[in-house]
């Protein structure tokens, strides 16, 4: 067990340290775009997300469960989400310019769960393919709604500086940023990864908790937690078919952003002070 503990540890700092230096060689190249920075960066990015797999691993093996059957547990399964599509975005696009914007979100997830780890051994019942699958993407669609909400504030930024129509606005950092079409797009992409993902891994939590809960909390179906995520569900299922149908980029990218608070405050506060069965995600 020690050891387990030490390699848990020195992964998880591995991870934590790398993020930290993607994050500022990631800001440095959107202020200055040098290539031995922009690669730098890249490359601590991919080896910070190997690190925080690598945590998230060893910690399985020590719960002998899912490594994030905890609410902390799955802050650093959040962080490895947003690396890992920040990293694909970045390869698919060969665009750096969300890195300075996802990274330190990834880094403040993982620092959370590893300055503070989830004590204690988890329930026997947070066990099982149908609990896995159902946390893993109710946590992928946690990060689609994330990338959608940054890329969305880069919309509404950058929109507001092509409108003052001041002389030096397409210089400097603004000048590194993706066009707003761009944006646009991979905003709604993201928001429907996230509708999927959040669908589908609420299905699979109401067959577990049908299975395991029914006899012991059989008013799980009424528990405020449930509530949270069905109502994020149906605001961004909402966005999503307004922005297919023509609604104002603005008004999309606006609603993008609200509803990401919907996201914390339901991983947040409702786990913590409003849910009665859940101490997960």
């Amino acid at each position: 067990m020690f050891g387990t503990g030490l390699a848990n540890a020195l992964f998880g700092l591995v991870a934590l340290l790398c993020y930290a230096g993607a994050t500022v060689l990631y800001v440095v190249w959107l202020r200055h775009p040098q290539v031995s920075a922009g690669r730098m960066a890249t490359g601590l990015a991919a080896l910070g997300a190997v690190g925080n797999f690598g945590f998230l691993y060893v910690r399985s093996l020590a719960l002998k469960t899912v490594p994030y059957g905890d609410l902390l547990g799955s802050m650093a399964l959040f962080g490895l989400f947003l690396a890992a599509m920040s990293l694909i975005l970045e390869a698919r696009h060969h665009d750096r310019s969300l890195g300075p914007f996802l990274m330190p979100v990834s880094l403040f997830f993982l620092l959370l769960s590893f300055v503070v780890p989830g004590g204690g051994v988890p329930r026997p019942e947070l066990r099982g393919s149908v609990f896995a699958f159902h946390v893993t993407l109710n946590m992928l669609s946690y990060s689609a709604f994330a990338v959608a909400c940054a890329l969305s504030l880069l919309y509404l930024a950058l929109g507001r500086q092509l409108k003052s129509k001041r002389h030096n606005v397409l210089n400097g950092p603004v000048s590194r940023l993706p066009s707003l079409s761009y944006l646009e797009r991979a905003a709604r992409t993201s928001i429907g990864v996230g509708v999927v993902s959040l669908a589908a891994g609420l299905t699979m939590g109401f067959l577990w908790a049908y299975r395991v809960w029914q006899e012991q909390h059989p008013e799980w179906l009424l528990d405020a937690k449930i509530w949270g995520a069905v109502a994020t569900l149906a605001f961004y299922l909402w966005v999503f078919v307004r922005a297919h149908r023509g609604a104002s980029p603005v008004t999309t990218a606006k609603l993008a952003v609200a509803g990401f608070v919907l996201v914390l405050l339901s991983y947040t506060a409702v786990n913590l002070f409003f849910s009665k069965v859940h101490s997960f995600t």
